[in-house]
């Protein structure tokens, strides 16, 4: 087992980079130049129309960062080039909106994706989105506004109620703090300010959510909430991230009935479980993909990446020929790698990507005999009732008048009879052949495996799982009962037909598994009148393919097929629209061809997310303030937290790190008058080329004060987590109590982990508490779970979310289940 374990370890986790890593092309009405100078610190006030004295307190936060040094302790953050960061960017020229569909249309794809209207909704009473430095939507509940909730950013309440804000700001966290707080406080852009009134519960959460977009950008937002006397608010920070078919290897479905925990084929062939659905209306273009094979002609949103190969990467010298694209080159087409590109931005010409599934699951029940019988059965079979007869169920061979016809009825017959079955054959009045049969066991292997009506055929998912050469010989037997020859171009091609849809893609699915592709076309339904009937036709799912030739330009690698776009279509849209997260791959095929899902952009140079939160809770309030942190993988998180909190006031954090690259945040509590109390819960999940740095600080400053740290670490790979607490209790502070546990989980021998506990107690009747354990998942938990039946990896999530159960309980289920998710994807394959 260690062996396999090792050999875990050593796989490239991508699944970050693939679910978040888009970003958005965006024309900013206004960004500042690259690095910080007091002009620009004049131009961010100037531009968002501040007071004289906001402006000052601005200029004295950038005096203190320019002579303020980096911090010497913790991470090192020397990599920051303050320099090569823009400090302020303006996404749009629009004040901030009230309602959905005011938000820009380009910002408002990136927060649709994400399902945050919907959320809204749902679960929270009022949401706030900033977007790189400007808040971009703001909406309170009306009863909330009735009772005096003030819920808005930063830069509206500085305007609307500068007194208030002029009480506070500040003097939490004052510029002198450190340098992080004082760079906040000259640039701070956005941001949230809420006031609670006196006696007022607000009993859904109210929720902000922030994104940085642009590369080597900066967010500083500011956020300051007031509970006053009695009051009770819980605030959440986030950064959580019809009708088209898809496969899933062994059947089709429409993408708008696939759930959570079903399977689908992904890019990569292997057939994976979907995690999250995604439903969103789109009212907008809607862009569909028209292949060579017209009957896989898709329809997707402009921002949903296809996996393609640019047809100008791989053009040839040879003359083109008339009507044609520029001519490629063979070689050079195969030599590319594939890359996912945005619907809008493909063209003409391009390849995207068919892929057969590579899934095999074998079953020895169908033997030669019954793939053969079950093929024919597909061309040419039909099941009825004879009602005359008491409802007894017949099974029908239909055949032509030729001699290649009468042979096949003659085989069919001898199939049957090898099988002990019994069956029939007759010639009609009008030359036709027929074979039939009542044998009940023969009727059920064709319908259980193949189903019954022109429409509704499909082979069942046993079928669908064979390995190839048993499913070739299936196709082959109902290429021989309904395929017909033609010419074109003096080339010969198979040509068959069916009104089954479902059908004539697991056929051509199929033969892609065999090497080759089919084209495949629809020829609409139609009405017509027969001997004064009027019948209407139904649609017919046309598949062709050569043996002589490739099919025009689709060329073939492994178990993908190169197919060029004929043409590219835009239609207007409004309506609901579907997507999914699938594990490990992040992407999954539509009528075969692999298109991906994504949604916190990803570059090689760094951003940094410099906030500051202020918290006051007065006497007898409660403030729970939720983070869950899943910055990109280049961002510098340097957050500086603290609340004061008054007498029998409550302040709990509940802290999140996931993501970004160095991440540096300890929540801070003052207990500043008799009763307070404190609660610091935090997980931070480091993985490789990762820095989580967190813990809290709890400052007892009155008498009969208690304070809780519970801080919760896993490490993977090259990944480290640290602890760094302070629990101080002062001379005034009698009968303070105190709780501090730190608990860290390794999951492989090169991650590593530290706790650096500081305690300042002055009393001798303080009642603290300290314990720390640091543990890593061995074989021996490993074999027992494997050994009632889970996978490698579900045991090691079984493991991982159990240790963090504790922390995810406390959150609302959304946010706990996409927590969950969170963490069970960024310490998948990773145990040694």
């Amino acid at each position: 087992m260690a062996e396999d374990l090792k050999a875990i370890l050593e796989q490239q986790n991508s699944e970050y980079r693939d679910m978040y890593g888009f970003s958005d092309d965006i024309d900013y009405d206004f960004k500042t130049d690259k690095g910080l100078s007091e002009k620009i610190v004049r131009e961010i006030s100037k531009i968002k129309k501040e007071p004289e004295w906001m402006t000052e307190k601005r200029l004295a936060g950038y005096r203190v960062f320019t002579s303020k040094p980096l911090p010497k302790w913790g991470p090192d953050l020397s990599g920051i080039d303050f320099n090569d960061v823009y400090y302020y960017l303006k996404p749009s020229d629009k004040p901030k909106a009230d309602a959905w569909d005011k938000v820009p249309e380009e910002i408002k794809r990136t927060f649709d994706k994400l399902g945050i209207p919907e959320a809204e909704r749902k679960f929270f009473a009022g949401a706030e989105i900033q977007y790189d430095s400007e808040v971009v939507y703001g909406k309170v509940r009306k009863d909330l506004e009735k009772q005096g909730v003030i819920f808005t950013d930063m830069d509206n309440a500085i305007k609307k109620y500068p007194e208030m804000v002029k009480k506070y700001f500040g003097t939490v966290i004052p510029p002198t703090d450190n340098k992080f707080a004082a760079l906040n406080t000259a640039v701070f852009s956005g941001g949230s300010f809420i006031y609670v009134p006196k006696g007022v519960k607000v009993a859904l959460p109210l929720q902000a959510y922030f994104r940085i977009n642009a590369e080597k950008a900066g967010q500083f937002e500011r956020t300051l909430i007031i509970a006053d006397e009695g009051a009770d608010v819980t605030y959440i920070e986030g950064c959580l991230p019809a009708e088209e078919l898809v496969s899933k290897g062994d059947s089709f479905q429409m993408i708008g009935s696939i759930k959570k925990g079903d399977k689908v084929a992904t890019h990569t062939g292997k057939i994976q479980k979907v995690n999250k659905k995604f439903v969103h209306k789109h009212n907008g273009i809607m862009f569909e993909i028209v292949p060579q094979s017209k009957g896989n002609g898709f329809r997707l949103t402009g921002e949903h990446p296809v996996l393609c190969i640019k047809r100008n990467r791989v053009l040839t010298k040879r003359k083109q020929r008339i009507n044609w694209n520029p001519e490629v080159s063979t070689k050079a087409l195969l030599e590319q790698n594939p890359e996912f590109v945005k619907a809008e931005n493909l063209e003409e010409g391009d390849f995207i990507v068919y892929v057969a599934p590579t899934s095999i699951e074998d079953d020895p029940t169908f033997g030669p005999i019954e793939l053969k019988i079950l093929g024919l059965y597909l061309a040419e079979g039909s099941i009825t009732s004879n009602k005359a007869l008491g409802g007894i169920r017949n099974i029908a061979f239909s055949f032509g008048k030729s001699k290649k016809e009468e042979a096949l009825a003659n085989e069919v017959n001898s199939l049957i009879h090898k099988k002990g079955w019994k069956s029939t054959t007759c010639r009609t009045k009008g030359g036709y052949y027929v074979v039939s049969s009542y044998a009940k066991d023969l009727i059920e292997l064709c319908e259980t495996n193949c189903g019954k009506g022109a429409k509704t055929k499909l082979l069942s998912q046993k079928l669908m799982m064979l390995p190839p050469l048993k499913q070739k010989l299936l196709i082959d037997y109902y290429w021989k009962g309904d395929g017909n020859i033609y010419l074109r171009y003096g080339k010969k091609l198979m040509r068959a037909s069916t009104a089954s849809k479902f059908l004539s893609y697991q056929i051509q699915e199929i033969m892609a598994r065999n090497g080759v592709f089919a084209n495949l076309n629809v020829r609409p339904g139609s009405e017509d009148v027969i001997l004064g009937r009027k019948i209407v036709r139904s649609d017919q799912y046309i598949i062709e393919y050569t043996d002589e030739r490739k099919m025009g330009e689709v060329r073939r690698k492994n178990n993908c097929f190169y197919v060029p776009i004929k043409q590219i279509k835009k239609h207007q849209f409004n309506d609901f629209v579907y997507n999914f997260g699938v594990d490990k791959d992040e992407s999954y095929l539509v009528k075969g061809f692999a298109v991906h899902n994504c949604t916190a952009p990803i570059y090689m140079s760094s951003s940094l997310h410099a906030a500051v939160v202020e918290l006051v809770a007065h006497k007898d309030a409660h403030i729970r303030y939720v983070t869950i942190q899943n910055w990109s993988k280049n961002v510098y998180n340097l957050v500086t937290q603290r609340a004061f909190v008054y007498r029998d006031a409550c302040v709990e954090w509940i802290d999140g790190n996931i993501g970004s690259r160095i991440n540096m945040k300890y929540p801070s509590t003052y207990l500043k008058e008799e009763g307070a109390k404190g609660e610091i819960l935090s997980v931070a999940v480091a993985g490789d080329g990762q820095i989580q740095d967190s813990g809290g600080k709890v400052y007892h400053l009155a008498p009969n004060t208690s304070s809780k740290i519970i801080s919760k670490s896993i490490s993977k790979g090259t990944g480290v987590a640290s602890y760094r607490g302070l629990l101080y209790v002062g001379k005034e502070a009698a009968n303070a109590k105190s709780t501090v546990r730190c608990d860290a989980l390794l999951l492989d021998e090169k991650s590593k982990t530290n706790t650096y506990p500081y305690m300042q107690v002055y009393r001798e009747d303080a009642n603290i508490t300290h314990e720390a354990s640091v543990g890593k998942i061995g074989e021996e938990q490993l074999f027992y779970l494997m050994s009632r039946g889970m996978s490698e990896e579900d045991a090691i999530a079984t493991i991982v979310l159990g240790f963090i159960d504790s922390f995810a309980k406390t959150l609302p289920l959304e946010y706990s289940l996409e927590l969950k998710r969170l963490i069970k994807l960024d310490t998948s394959n990773s145990v040694g």
